[in-house]
């Protein structure tokens, strides 16, 4: 049985419910946006502190992810995403999280593999330099068309801290390739799955409106065959329902009738 989280989509207090009611974990959103100042943060961590007081489950962080770039030759934005990742570090230290996702902020045809690649693994070299083992960072793929980025960024850095997030809806609806090839090849790689359902790419559809982020109902992605998939290739990884929260306790349902999860 896989261990599952569910994705508060900032709304902590009302997802909550749904988690004691599964005996589920939960994937904290509140902290994605990269302008909280200071004064701000601290009074939102309080909250999340509170809220999450006698949570027992699993927990995580989503970390802010606009605009940054990881692997950029701009030394500024290089400095920037750095101090980004430290602050989210910080938070889910305190929250008692045990997994950090990020976005790579890989841009396809923008860059060389080889090159993006290259900065990637120094910029994962300093992040980790200070670092305990308490925290795995888990690369969530977002406009990437294929998996050979992440692929070649989790070989190249080689730390038990760093693994893939398989975002089975942005495969779906952004990349080239079915998710299956997505689990084939990354294998156990990956270690942390965000799982939702969209209609992937819509002719004379803009692509951004592709990630719909419906429930595992409501799309073109075959849930049993990718969750089949997941316990083949990368079994101990953690997946974090991310669907509309409309449509999360009908997803749960879903994952309870393949005996994914258990009501309490």
């Amino acid at each position: 049985m896989k261990e599952i989280r569910i994705c508060d989509d900032t709304e902590t207090k009302r997802i909550l419910p749904l988690c004691e009611k599964f005996n589920l974990g939960i994937e904290v959103q509140g902290f994605y946006d990269p302008n909280l100042v200071d004064s701000s943060v601290q009074g939102l961590i309080e909250q999340h502190k509170e809220l999450l007081l006698n949570f027992k489950n699993g927990k995580s962080l989503h970390a802010p992810f606009f605009d940054l770039n990881l692997g950029s030759k701009n030394i500024k934005i290089k400095e920037i995403t750095l101090k980004t990742f430290n602050f989210a570090y910080e938070v889910a230290k305190s929250l008692g999280c045990t997994e950090i996702v990020v976005h790579n902020g890989f841009i396809p045809n923008t860059s060389y593999y080889t090159g993006w690649t290259k900065n990637a693994v120094e910029f994962w070299k300093e992040f980790f330099q200070d670092k305990d083992n308490s925290i795995t960072m888990m690369i969530e793929n977002q406009c990437e068309e294929d998996f050979e980025i992440l692929k070649s960024e989790i070989d190249a850095v080689n730390d038990p801290r760093l693994k893939v997030c398989l975002d089975v809806g942005h495969a779906h609806a952004n990349s080239n390739i079915s998710c299956e090839e997505w689990i084939t090849n990354l294998n156990d790689r990956i270690g942390y799955v965000h799982l939702h359902n969209n209609h992937g790419k819509v002719a004379g559809r803009p692509s951004f409106m592709n990630d719909e982020h419906f429930g595992l109902n409501n799309g073109t992605i075959d849930i049993p065959k990718v969750l089949k998939l997941l316990n083949e290739h990368c079994k101990n990884a953690i997946v974090s329902l991310e669907c509309k929260l409309d449509q999360m306790e009908d997803s749960l349902e879903l994952l309870k009738t393949l005996n994914y999860i258990q009501e309490k």
